[in-house]
């Protein structure tokens, strides 16, 4: 007969009821600075020229943030912009431009005198190409995010 005792079995209890606490607080370090990385990269590096030439940098101020731990802890990077979907996923269909006023200098190619013209609204055919910035840059954090997730995982458990 073989008998067995657990010496210091309270410790042990003690130390894997507080794993679950140290697991998320590793994982929120973690995911919040890997959130911030991502929203960095899309705006200095996709959408200042990689991906999109910045004109006004309204599609820039836009991307957000948004951390969420209710389940499990998560980052979102987004944008409400109306033209950041057919920018990310292109577009491929008519649109109405409104009617507008329009400063003319040049009139059947040659030069003339500034003149303020009324533009009727009309529908346009777009055909505009995919130029993922959100996509592609997740894509380009996927090892960073595996090996930082991992690495935030390691540090919990041997805490």
């Amino acid at each position: 007969m073989i008998t067995a005792y657990l010496v210091g079995d309270q410790r042990v209890l003690e130390r894997l009821g507080a794993l679950p606490d140290a697991v998320n607080s590793e994982l929120l370090r973690a995911i919040t600075q890997l959130g911030i990385e991502l929203q960095r990269d899309v705006k200095q590096n996709k959408l200042s020229g990689q991906e999109l030439r910045s004109r006004t940098g309204s599609l820039r101020s836009s991307i957000d943030l948004r951390i969420d731990q209710k389940g499990a802890i998560t980052a979102s990077v987004s944008s409400d912009s109306r033209y950041a979907g057919a920018q990310e996923y292109g577009f491929a269909g008519t649109v109405s431009v409104r009617a507008s006023l329009r400063r003319i200098t040049e009139a059947f190619g040659r030069p003339i005198a500034g003149k303020t013209i009324n533009v009727r609204s009309y529908n346009r055919r777009m055909d505009l190409p995919k130029r993922s910035f959100l996509r592609s840059a997740l894509e380009d954090m996927r090892p960073a995010i595996r090996e930082e997730v991992e690495a935030a995982l390691a540090e919990a458990v041997s805490r």
